[in-house]
């Protein structure tokens, strides 16, 4: 717990003394600038004690300002080093701001964002770590970040809760501070000495090569009369294949893709669009090998290429439907929590590492963007051709080898 005294400082060539305030915190002293001074009138003769009532009333007022700032802390106090205290009880007009209000307005108002639950999920763990409703933003200190990661433990959570939380600190500090008029409401930026830890790669691990053969192997599930069941499961082995063959086309894309010419599906990828100069473009060939699966899922009327869009509202109940059936696919062919993404960072890998295929061509079938292309590279135009080439060289390799 901090604690406060004062100290009188030696005396300056003009005769007078500075107060300084004495912050004690975690066996630590730090001393606090004040605008007030006194001289030897103010002091006792013997002792050096300040004997002038207001100036002691002064003091007063101060080391009470910063207890009363303190209190607020309660326990988390405990959480910041001196310097933060330190800069917590000298800040002026410091207007407390709840982060949980803050972090529950940031999800209400942005639940179209894509991963918004996410953000829920976060703000459930952090309240759950707290155990209480309200977190003043000053209390998100360095330690308070680690301590909350060695709660998370090492898994997925660290990088996505943490990583929302870093997000809405930094976009609530754009809104309440206004640096052009001097209010600056949120003056700490915790997050700039601490590292949200990065998800571990092989959390979003391609499969295998003898796995996704299995995936696409896997008999349906059936009724007692040998038809094939309408299910989570026979959707999401029916659609991770069409992704797959689709060169990773997401659950979203799969959902929304509404060209269909000459066989070639063309869309533009959702989740790259908005970022990019060709809005993501990506043709598509629709292969021999996936002909029968693309007309089981064809959508008749024309208005989309496929039918999902008549079987569930929007397309996160599809992709909540689509990842339900893979956890069941995932726990016959012995993968935990496999997801829908699994198919696109399949293909990559299948490309990449077991047919050599140019590292070039494969960013452009993924629809990434290499930092290195020259201005002059960005306004050629692409070449789908050689990407669905190289698409049915992955897809013949993976077909080749089942049943062998």
């Amino acid at each position: 717990m901090a604690t406060f005294t004062f100290e009188v400082q030696k005396e300056r060539k003009d005769g007078t003394r500075n107060i300084k305030i004495l912050l004690t915190h975690q066996r630590k002293l730090k001393r606090l600038s004040t605008s007030i001074y006194v001289t030897k009138a103010d002091l006792t003769t013997r002792s050096g004690k300040i004997k002038n009532q207001e100036i002691l009333d002064q003091i007063g007022d101060i080391i009470k300002e910063y207890r009363n700032k303190c209190n607020k802390l309660s326990l988390s106090i405990d959480a910041m080093d001196i310097d933060e205290v330190a800069d917590y009880v000298t800040k002026k007009n410091i207007t407390r701001i709840d982060f949980i209000k803050v972090f529950r307005d940031y999800i209400n108002s942005h639940q179209d964002k894509k991963g918004i639950k996410n953000y829920s999920a976060a703000l459930s763990s952090l309240v759950k770590f707290i155990q209480r409703e309200v977190l003043g933003i000053e209390e998100i200190t360095v330690k308070f970040l680690q301590d909350y990661e060695k709660f998370l433990g090492k898994g997925r959570a660290a990088s996505l809760y943490l990583g929302s939380m870093r997000h809405v600190y930094n976009d609530a500090k754009l809104i309440y501070n206004d640096e052009e008029r001097g209010v600056i409401l949120i003056p700490y930026s915790p997050f700039s000495r601490y590292k949200v830890p990065q998800q571990n790669v092989a959390e979003k691990r391609a499969l295998d090569v003898d796995i996704i053969r299995r995936i696409i192997e896997l008999p349906y599930d059936e009724t007692s009369r040998s038809r094939e069941k309408v299910n989570r499961f026979n959707l999401a082995k029916d659609c991770f294949i069409l992704s797959f063959c689709l060169i990773g086309m997401n659950s979203a894309d799969l959902y929304s893709c509404n060209i269909l010419e000459n066989r070639i599906i063309k869309y533009n990828r959702t989740k790259t669009k908005d970022r990019r100069r060709d809005k993501a473009e990506m043709h598509v060939k629709v292969v021999e090998r996936i002909e029968n699966l693309f007309r089981k899922y064809q959508d008749a009327t024309g208005k989309k290429v496929f039918r999902f869009h008549r079987l569930y509202a929007d397309e996160k109940t599809f992709n909540a439907a689509l990842n339900k059936g893979l956890k069941k696919i995932g726990k016959v062919v012995g993968i935990d929590n496999l997801e829908f993404y699994a198919a696109r960072h399949s293909w990559a890998t299948i490309a990449r590492n077991d047919l050599s295929l140019d590292k070039n061509i494969i960013n452009e079938a993924l629809n990434h963007v290499d930092k290195n292309l020259s201005v002059t590279d960005l306004y050629i135009k692409k070449s789908f051709s050689a990407i669905n080439e190289a698409n049915e060289k992955v897809i013949d390799y993976i077909f080749k080898g089942i049943g062998k």
